[in-house]
């Protein structure tokens, strides 16, 4: 626990606009978009949320203006030091800049967030787990690089399962039509510019959002990024009115299988590919 658990105070540089808060922080994180990094200046910005209930302004209110669609920010109008940020889509909370706090030594941040928009020149080796925003791609996107990490990401497959994977069969155009009909999510780094580095399809269907083409380049794993793609998707199910999100593996996948499950998929059927009289494929569901 941090030594903000009871609570804190923060002011600007001038020391008009001050405000208290009297319970823990709801999250700690140094973010790394674009907006944030202009708004503040500097190469990271780095925010905690507090509760609306357990938090006051006491001295002078500050100033406050909207930088982008659904983003307010608020700032003191004598010195001009940033103070807080309000997102429309989360009205219960208001996020503080962590160096406004009167002894910002109490901050103890738990996570990068927005890590795919850093700057390249920053280096940090603090050991904090990130966090990049996925990017949804256009029919009109160019898909070679797409198509690039897919076949790198299921090479492995080769000569161990029967039949083959339709990997091979991939195209840029039939990657567009996927993008046309349903939606193909990328997960960038400043460290990867010749590409994406990990990928999902979505399809909906009327019952359910299917999940294909699952993705990630050899390099970038254990980092969780299947993960956070397969937590996007089931977002995006919610968002679609959609019950379930699914996927299928091979049967000889066993490693597969297993990461499915410990993200909180459940087998709930298997299905055999023409000509088989034996099951190819697992489906694997997720009710979100």
């Amino acid at each position: 626990m941090s030594g903000l658990s009871d609570g804190g105070t923060g002011h600007c540089l001038c020391g008009r606009v001050r405000y208290a808060f009297d319970g823990p922080p709801e999250w700690q994180a140094h973010c790394h978009c674009e907006s944030c990094r202009r708004a503040t200046s500097s190469p990271f910005t780095s925010f905690f949320g507090v509760a609306h209930a357990h938090f006051r302004w006491t001295g002078t209110p500050p100033a406050a203006r909207d930088s982008s669609p659904g983003v307010r920010r608020f700032f003191c109008a004598a010195c001009g030091s940033p103070m807080a940020y309000q997102d429309r889509d989360r009205t219960a909370e208001i996020d503080l800049y962590a160096a406004t706090l009167s002894d910002p030594r109490h901050y103890a941040p738990e996570r990068h967030v927005h890590w795919n928009e850093r700057l390249p020149w920053v280096r940090l080796a603090d050991g904090l787990p990130v966090r990049r925003t996925p990017r949804r791609l256009t029919p009109d996107s160019d898909f070679a690089p797409v198509l690039s990490l897919v076949r790198e990401a299921f090479a492995f497959m080769e000569g161990r399962i029967d039949p083959p994977s339709s990997v091979a069969r991939l195209t840029t155009a039939s990657l567009a039509a996927s993008a046309a009909r349903g939606e193909i999510w990328v997960l960038e780094d400043p460290d990867a510019p010749e590409g994406p580095i990990a990928c999902a399809v979505l399809t909906p269907h009327p019952d359910h959002l299917y999940l294909g083409k699952l993705a990630v380049a050899p390099a970038f794993r254990g980092q969780g990024l299947a993960r956070q793609l397969v937590g996007h998707a089931a977002g995006r199910a919610k968002a679609l009115g959609l019950a379930e999100l699914r996927l299928e593996t091979r049967v000889e996948l066993t490693e597969n299988h297993a990461a499915f499950r410990a993200m909180g998929f459940s087998e709930t059927g298997r299905s055999a590919h023409a000509g088989y009289d034996r099951p190819t494929s697992i489906t694997f569901t997720l009710r979100p």
